[in-house]
């Protein structure tokens, strides 16, 4: 199990998302189960604390991304 995927099931990380880092963008992806994409937006919305990207991307954050698609 990666660090990223640990930190994606932690209720209580304090992990964060370098999204300068593409094959650390791409590991959080993974362990986040969403696309780098999302995640670079998820960053820009909330930042780049892993529980506060849960957050946004489970509570529907990329939804009124994704409207008409």
């Amino acid at each position: 199990m990666t660090q990223e995927t640990q930190a994606a099931q932690d209720s209580d990380s304090q992990q964060h998302v370098d999204v300068h880092d593409p094959a650390a963008l791409q590991r959080w992806s993974k362990a986040l189960g969403t696309t780098d994409e999302a995640l670079q937006g998820a960053v820009q919305a909330v930042g780049p604390n892993i529980d506060k990207i849960k957050e946004y991307l489970g509570a529907g954050g990329m939804a009124s991304d994704q409207e008409g698609g």
